[in-house]
C-alpha cells in the first residue's frame, strides 16, 4: 500500500526515516522534521503548477462558485471555465497531468478532487503558525484543527458530500496515489502543528492511523448529518477523537473504514452500470 514506511537504519544504528514505494517523489521523516511541514508560497505538493497559475485560478474557483451546485462533476468545471472566460481546451489541461479517469470521471475531475484535498490541507493551518510566528500558549489543539478541517467542506451539503467520498473511496490509482497518501498527510500535519505530543516510536504509526480514520468517520458521518449548521457532526467528531486517542479504538475504525469502502464502491459500480 502507498503509504507503508520503510524503516531505514541508520549508522548509528537508529532507525529514523521511511520512504513511500509509489512514484510520489517525496521523502517523509519517521520523526518529526519541520521542513516537512513548511508552507510553500507557490508549489503546494503534490500538486504540479504554482498557485498563481490558470490550472489553479479555474479549480480555486470552481470549488467556490460551482461544486456546491454542481458537484465534483465537468459541468462545475466547464461552467468555471466559461465564468473566467478561458477557451474550453483548458479542460484537457487541466487533467492532462493526472490519474486516469473512473468510470464517468475525467481525469480534470479527478484533478478537481486532488486540489480540494490538497488546498484545505494546507489552508488548514495559520500561515503563522507554519512559520512559527504564534506563541507556543496559541498552539491550536487537535480537536481544534481537525473541527476546522471538517468547517471546511460544510459549504458542500450533504449530496456533494456523499458523492466525493463515494469517489474517494472506489478503489484505483487515484486512491493508492493521491487519496492515502493525502489522508495521511492530513494527519501528519494536524499532529505536528497542534499541542499534541509526538513521537519517535511505534506510537507515531497508531497516532496518525487513529486521527487519519477519526476523520474519515467523521466525513462520513456528516455526509449523512441533517442537524443544523453540522452540530452533530461537531459533536460525533469530539467524541470520536477522544474515543480513538484515549482509550487506543483502533481495530472498530479500520473495520468501519473497510466496510464503508466495500460498500460504497459496489454501490457506484452497479448505479454506473445501470445506465446501460
Amino acid at each position: 500500500m502507498t503509504i507503508v514506511r520503510y524503516l531505514v537504519p541508520r549508522l548509528n544504528g537508529s532507525i529514523k526515516f521511511w520512504k513511500p514505494f509509489s512514484n510520489l517523489g517525496f521523502l517523509r521523516y519517521y520523526h518529526p522534521l519541520s521542513s516537512e511541514y513548511d508552507q510553500q508560497d507557490t508549489l503546494l505538493e503534490p500538486l504540479t503548477y504554482k498557485m498563481g497559475s490558470i490550472q489553479s485560478k479555474v479549480l480555486s474557483y470552481c470549488l467556490k462558485e460551482k461544486v456546491p451546485k454542481y458537484g465534483f462533476t465537468e459541468k462545475a468545471l466547464v461552467s468555471s471555465i466559461n465564468d473566467l472566460g478561458y477557451d474550453s481546451s483548458m479542460l484537457s489541461v487541466i487533467g492532462s497531468s493526472n490519474s486516469p479517469s473512473i468510470f464517468h470521471s475525467s481525469t480534470a475531475v479527478m484533478e478537481l478532487l486532488k486540489y480540494n484535498l490538497v488546498t484545505k490541507r494546507y489552508n488548514m493551518i495559520d500561515p503563522n503558525l507554519r512559520q512559527g510566528l504564534i506563541n507556543k500558549n496559541d498552539i491550536p489543539s487537535l480537536e481544534t484543527l481537525l473541527l476546522r478541517r471538517l468547517e471546511m467542506d460544510k459549504q458542500l451539503g450533504s449530496k456533494t458530500l456523499t458523492e466525493l467520498m463515494a469517489k474517494l473511496s472506489i478503489p484505483s490509482q487515484l486512491l493508492l496515489e493521491i487519496v492515502l497518501p493525502e489522508l495521511f498527510r492530513l494527519a501528519d500535519d494536524m499532529i505536528y502543528f497542534s499541542n499534541e505530543k509526538d513521537h519517535t516510536d511505534i506510537a507515531w504509526y497508531t497516532k496518525r492511523l487513529g486521527v487519519s480514520l477519526t476523520y474519515v468517520s467523521s466525513k462520513l458521518f456528516m455526509s449523512q448529518d441533517k442537524s443544523n449548521n453540522y452540530e452533530d457532526t461537531m459533536d460525533f467528531a469530539k467524541w470520536k477523537l477522544n474515543k480513538v486517542m484515549k482509550l487506543g479504538d483502533y481495530y472498530n475504525n479500520i473495520e468501519e473504514y473497510a466496510w464503508y469502502t466495500v460498500m460504497t464502491s459496489y454501490n457506484l459500480i452497479k448505479s454506473q452500470f445501470s445506465k446501460y
